[in-house]
């Protein structure tokens, strides 16, 4: 009896050490209450993502390694003057030449460029860049507030990437030191995080109006790399940080016709982190809303399909979106929105842009062809965006009339613009951003059809014509006009982390960094798909 009840505790004791220490069931049970079904990991695990059909005639590959290769020239013009005038600042002003302190002065550029010039075979600008890295103090700053979000994406993924890329264990080092940092800003009444964290005071603040807002965005988009550095450290606690986040809006709003979140899956965009209940902004896939989704899915991919919660929030989400943010435009092209039941407000936005390739990502993980349809139909008004603007440059803000609306409320030179380009723009700049890029990036993988590689390179000639300067690449004041109505003096990372990795992967052979094998973050950092999750870290 001795001997039982002594192998009873031992028994008890190594269930509890599993459930505390290592098996973590945070986002594995779904929402019908089991885990993933094996036989349908198995089925997902043999959808192939990239298509098998490239043309590889000798002309079109010399074409393609041309194009890659020009690509590859303009990344090293903007990196070697961020190298001579502002070598391990956040950023450079490409007009000025002047290094710029927009992240905490830990050299933004420098560690979000990393995989890409990795992947570009840049040894010497990586070692240079490498050495920099190692000595960077994430417990000091320039004395500003961190942007939590902004810092994940940035740094963390960036560093992570890194890792994976050339398995230099310093990378993980310095990732995994600022993410101890950064898990300080959920340490909050609900686990939700802070929008700003300083790391030299310990205190957490929003960014704007009440000292407990977060946004959508910005509170469910470290789920993909918080599960891979818990993959690698072998340490569960920034996985259940991050899949905590869902289990509070879960469990704290639920839709109701005439509340604020109405439509399940369609989260509203503001929330208190006090309480965890959205308080307001109509849902939508553009700017604070838009990489909470993109993660649902993509971080159930790199979990191996085991992250039940995230594919049936993603279904449901993906339901909504479908009835209440896509509209048909007075130019029968398809766009997304502002909607939910209440209405659709039919204004969007270049951020919503990346919908369709996670979209096409997700038809091809889960073997869809009609969300494969639905995703094309979407790229073609966004690339549309770009490609009816003189400069092959798209704007920042656009709107559109939904097909059977009168233009009533429209202005003159609004209806005019929708006339002439089948949409009108709302703020006509252009920051170098990637999401249309990105999205087409996808379609060519997917589907190996040439003509997308060609929308890119219209788009990389528009970019070279208009954005050039001595310090980089510019920002365009308007891309009706081009160059001569102005240029803005940005730079940010994400273009040497996404808009130029997009461009250059468009024509490198497609087996760089293959969509079979790698899930790519939102801010365009590829992480390894072939390392394995059973439930354990």
């Amino acid at each position: 009896m001795r001997a039982l009840l002594v192998a009873l505790v031992l028994w008890l004791g190594l269930l509890v050490y599993l459930a505390a220490a290592r098996r973590v069931a945070d986002g594995m049970i779904g929402f019908e209450g089991r885990r993933a079904r094996q036989r349908d990991v198995e089925r997902f695990s043999g959808n192939r993502v990239q298509a098998t059909n490239f043309t590889h005639s000798d002309a079109l590959q010399k074409m393609r390694a041309n194009r890659a290769a020009d690509v590859r020239d303009g990344f090293r013009w903007a990196w070697n003057a961020y190298r001579k005038y502002a070598f391990g600042a956040d950023e450079i002003n490409p007009l000025t030449k002047e290094p710029m302190t927009t992240r905490n002065g830990w050299g933004a550029t420098l560690i979000d460029a990393l995989d890409t010039i990795y992947i570009m075979g840049l040894t010497e600008e990586f070692n240079e860049a490498r050495e920099k890295v190692k000595h960077i103090n994430f417990d000091r700053n320039d004395g500003e507030p961190s942007k939590v979000f902004e810092t994940n994406i940035r740094y963390i993924g960036g560093l992570i990437s890194a890792y994976e890329l050339s398995g230099d264990r310093m990378f993980l080092k310095q990732a995994t030191s600022l993410a101890d940092i950064m898990l300080e800003a959920f340490d909050t009444s609900t686990g939700i995080p802070w929008q700003m964290w300083d790391v030299q005071t310990g205190a957490g603040s929003s960014e704007a109006g009440p000292s407990t807002y977060n946004n959508l965005a910005e509170i469910g988009t470290y789920q993909l790399e918080f599960f891979r550095l818990s993959q690698h450290t072998h340490d569960p606690s920034y996985h259940k940080a991050a899949q905590r986040v869902y289990d509070v809006i879960l469990d704290n709003n639920t839709p109701k016709k005439g509340n604020v979140y109405s439509v399940p899956g369609l989260y509203p965009i503001f929330l208190d982190i006090k309480t965890g209940k959205f308080l307001s902004g109509k849902p939508n896939l553009g700017g604070g809303s838009d990489s909470f989704y993109e993660y649902l899915i993509k971080t159930w991919a790199l979990s191996g399909f085991k992250l039940q919660r995230n594919l049936d929030m993603w279904r449901e989400s993906l339901e909504g979106i479908r009835k209440y943010i896509i509209s048909r435009g007075s130019d029968k092209g398809l766009y997304m929105g502002i909607g939910d039941d209440d209405g659709l407000d039919s204004i969007s936005d270049t951020f919503t842009c990346f919908f369709p390739g996670t979209l096409a990502l997700a038809s091809r993980l889960l073997n869809d062809s009609d969300t494969l349809d639905l995703a094309h139909d979407l790229l073609l008004s966004s690339y549309n965006t770009f490609a009816r603007m003189p400069t092959n440059i798209g704007p920042e803000d656009f709107g559109f009339l939904p097909d059977g609306d009168d233009d009533r409320d429209l202005t003159l030179e609004q209806r005019q613009e929708i006339k002439k380009y089948g949409f009108y723009l709302d703020r006509p700049y252009y920051l170098m951003r990637p999401e249309v890029i990105e999205s087409i990036f996808y379609f060519y993988r997917i589907t190996g059809d040439e003509k997308y590689a060609d929308w890119i390179w219209n788009i990389w000639q528009g970019i070279k014509a208009n954005c050039a300067v001595d310090g980089g690449f510019a920002g365009l004041r308007d891309v009706r006009i081009g160059r001569e109505g102005g240029l803005v003096g940005k730079q940010e990372s994400f273009v040497f982390s996404e808009t130029f990795k997009y461009l250059y992967l468009a024509f490198a052979e497609p087996n760089v960094i293959s969509l079979d094998d790698y899930v790519f973050s939102t801010e365009g950092h590829p992480f390894k798909r072939s390392i394995l999750f059973n439930g354990t870290f």
